[in-house]
């Protein structure tokens, strides 16, 4: 809350106002027109940019904010190109609070513009702490970046850190992209196969049934039982009972999504989802190299039980972080070695994580080794997501042509043997 009122209440520097979309058009110093956009924080800025980038300005106006969708977020991608940033501004002898300020006053991202100003006034108090500043701000920097930032300040120099934790972030980013990209084409399939369904079933079924009705009466025929089945089901969806139990289960699935991104349905999906067939491995796999990604970073400056204590804290899976947290009580308790206290789950992190680690504890070099298994990890995770695409676009097709090919089977082969019938018949 304080955080907050602090916000609210700051006053805003000119420099901190957000930057705004102009769209313009003019020359530029070949002569040649250019009719494109630029950020600025007011149309005097952005005019001032463009006329020493040597552009003749014709027009210029401000983007409609209704045009603009405010965001409420900063992806993971953004959040790691940001870490990378701040680390080669601190590699080049650039204080924390300097480079904060430069990146926010030259990003275009409003959110993580505002977040940026909000942590470099913090760390302009006497003996702010950079970790303690960029948590006023959870909304855009986790846990797990406040995290590294503590204790990478305790070296004096945050930027190699910084540099892993951003590469992380984008190597985890570019996983979950693959991941939902495997996912978007049968959802388009399936979305399609649907509304070909529906049309068939709404629209055309009907004025067939009619026909066969005519026909029927003409030859003394049967229809197929599938047919009949199909013509069933279609008079059962454009009656009012049809209608109203199409909307329950609408509404129903639209209950059964939101359910399953609370947090009931979130921590059910997290148990379960580890043990799926086809995905469980990859599932698996892609929260292991997040894992020790993240402890192959800490591991080179702080103690197993601190680096164990931010990797649970930072999990992106509940088990992950139970166990993770429960690795951290028998190692402090028990007085074990990483490789005995990892031993019992070699399910979650893979059965080579063992070697490395003993290997890592041998020869002092801990963060060098996971690091390695942590980049054979994601490997493992591209090639699991390219597998799985290559299986279920096919399977996709095959079940969706499968079910249309019925449907239009069932509905227009007694149609040519009924037209036949009558034929002969005259």
């Amino acid at each position: 809350m304080a955080a907050i009122i602090e916000k609210t209440t700051r006053p805003v520097a000119p420099a901190e106002r957000p930057q705004i979309r102009f769209n313009y058009r003019g020359t530029d110093v070949l002569d040649n027109e250019v009719s494109f956009y630029m950020w600025a924080t007011d149309e005097v800025t952005a005019v001032a940019a463009l006329e020493r980038a040597k552009i003749k300005v014709e027009a210029i106006r401000a983007q409609s904010e209704r045009l603009t969708r405010r965001r409420k977020t900063v992806s993971r991608e953004e959040l790691g190109n940001f870490a990378i940033q701040l680390s080669e501004r601190t590699r080049a002898s650039e204080q924390i609070r300097q480079a904060v300020a430069g990146i926010a006053r030259a990003t275009n991202n409003r959110l993580l513009r505002e977040a940026l100003f909000d942590v470099n006034a913090e760390l302009k108090r006497e003996g702010a702490h950079a970790a303690d500043a960029f948590r006023k701000r959870p909304d855009v920097f986790p846990d797990a970046f406040c995290h590294v930032m503590q204790v990478s300040m305790k070296s004096g120099d945050p930027s190699d850190m910084l540099k892993e934790y951003g590469e992380t972030q984008l190597r985890t980013a570019e996983n979950i992209s693959r991941l939902k990209g495997a996912l978007y084409y049968p959802a388009v399939i399936i979305a399609l196969a649907s509304i070909v369904v529906g049309v068939l079933c709404f629209f055309i079924l009907p004025k067939m049934e009619e026909m066969y009705g005519a026909l029927l009466e003409a030859t003394g025929g049967q229809l197929p039982l599938l047919t009949r089945l199909l013509l069933g089901f279609s008079r059962f969806l454009v009656s009012l009972p049809g209608i109203v139990s199409l909307a329950l289960f609408t509404g129903l699935l639209l209950y059964a999504v939101k359910w399953l991104k609370g947090p009931t349905g979130t921590e059910i999906i997290a148990r379960q989802s580890l043990r799926w067939p086809l995905v469980g491995k990859l599932l698996r796999d892609f929260h292991a190299a997040y894992t020790v990604h993240l402890i192959a970073i800490l591991a080179s400056v702080v103690t197993p039980n601190e680096f164990l204590k931010e990797a649970a804290a930072a999990s992106l899976n509940l088990i992950y972080r139970e166990k993770l947290e429960a690795i951290r009580e028998s190692f402090r308790k028990g007085g074990l070695d990483l490789k005995t206290a990892f031993a019992p789950y070699a399910f979650l992190f893979g059965d080579e994580f063992q070697p490395a680690l003993a290997t890592g504890e041998k020869t002092g070099r801990l963060d060098t080794q996971l690091g390695n298994y942590a980049r054979l990890l994601d490997r493992r995770v591209q090639e699991s997501i390219s597998r799985v695409s290559k299986l279920v676009e096919p399977m996709t097709l095959v079940i969706a042509g499968v079910v249309i090919g019925l449907i239009v089977v069932a509905a227009y082969l007694p149609l040519f043997t009924l037209v036949g019938e009558l034929a002969n018949r005259k």
